[in-house]
């Protein structure tokens, strides 16, 4: 995919008429440029098809400013949410192979929060096959966005609950209803003679990861812990985070769970935005999402609202995506 390298080259693109641009920061930038993103060689290759050129330029820098006062169509891969008329953004979602293409962003802050899911509208069939088939791939082989640790074959002793944790608390774009502490405090006084699992996450800040620590040690029935989400989630009978994918995971194994912040997979969770909210989850949240469709659920949001290169009909979704917001 041609680059955009310079401010005086973005000018003369203008000049030319409309395009797809594509905005990466520095992680993504050589990857999408060099080919190696199937999302992105797959998407290009449509968009040549069309008639429409596409090129990317480096996020943030004084080339990717003037494109973006340009009418071209830009998509945003790794940026905070920018909502524009002629704006989408790209990126991963909770299981890999599966892309968000949305006009507001991704993850918490991506069209899905506002989409309603109305199980009854969705063929159980596809959504069966859908979810054996991924589910049992994912578990077999120990997949997550993350490297895990190696499954134990005799699983792990079972608990009240797994708390997943995150870095939401300093970000600039908040989303969460309550901090770390207070998850991890009030599990641990909700079920005080039970097994409650703590994993932080792989980027956790030292002070973060010092704080939990000390936390911990104020409560018997915590056990911090590096084992597979998949080892996890099936040990315990609630799962709490934030937003975390792995908590996403849970849903694959039917798991309640519980989320403290801003989601957008809230459809399929319970959501306290206090303490008492999160005591009366932890207490009866297993009855609650009793009769949820955890099927029908990962089917609608991976298979119908995201996007999978990998699929024969992934060009032609994308395509309409990008036609139906720029009116090429």
């Amino acid at each position: 995919m041609e680059q955009i390298r310079s401010p005086m080259a973005a000018r003369r693109i203008g000049a030319e008429g409309r395009t797809v641009v594509i905005h990466a920061e520095a992680g993504w930038h050589r990857l999408i440029s060099d080919a190696k993103i199937d999302f992105f060689a797959k998407l290009s290759e449509r968009l040549t098809i069309e008639g429409v050129p596409s090129r990317v330029a480096l996020a943030g820098g004084q080339t990717s400013k003037v494109l973006l006062a340009q009418d071209h169509l830009h998509i945003m891969v790794g940026m905070q949410p920018a909502y524009g008329p002629n704006i989408l953004h790209a990126h991963p979602s909770y299981i890999w192979g599966f892309w968000y293409l949305d006009e507001i962003g991704y993850h918490w802050n991506s069209s899905l929060r506002m989409a309603q899911f109305l199980p009854e509208r969705i063929d159980a069939e596809k959504a069966r096959y859908f979810f054996d088939g991924m589910t049992g791939w994912m578990l077999r082989n120990n997949l997550s966005l993350t490297q895990q640790e190696a499954r134990e074959e005799a699983g792990l002793a079972p608990a009240a609950a797994v708390i997943y944790c995150q870095e939401v608390e300093n970000a600039t774009d908040r989303c969460h209803f309550l901090t770390t502490e207070d998850m991890l405090r009030t599990t641990a006084e909700t079920y005080p003679d039970r097994l409650v699992y703590v994993k932080m996450h792989p980027n956790q800040t030292k002070p973060m990861r010092q704080k939990i620590i000390a936390i911990c040690q104020d409560y018997p029935n915590f056990r911090l812990t590096t084992a597979s989400v998949h080892d996890l989630n099936a040990a315990s009978d609630i799962v709490v985070t934030h937003n975390s994918a792995a908590g996403f995971e849970a849903l694959m194994q039917r798991k309640p769970v519980i989320t403290c912040a801003r989601s957008d997979f809230w459809h399929a969770t319970l959501t306290p935005r206090n303490q008492a909210d999160l005591r009366e989850a932890l207490r009866h949240g297993a009855a609650a999402m009793a009769g949820f469709d955890y099927v029908k659920f990962l089917y609608w949001f991976l298979a119908r609202k995201c996007l999978e290169p990998q699929k024969a009909e992934f060009a032609s979704r994308a395509w309409a995506r990008i036609r139906d917001k720029a009116y090429l």
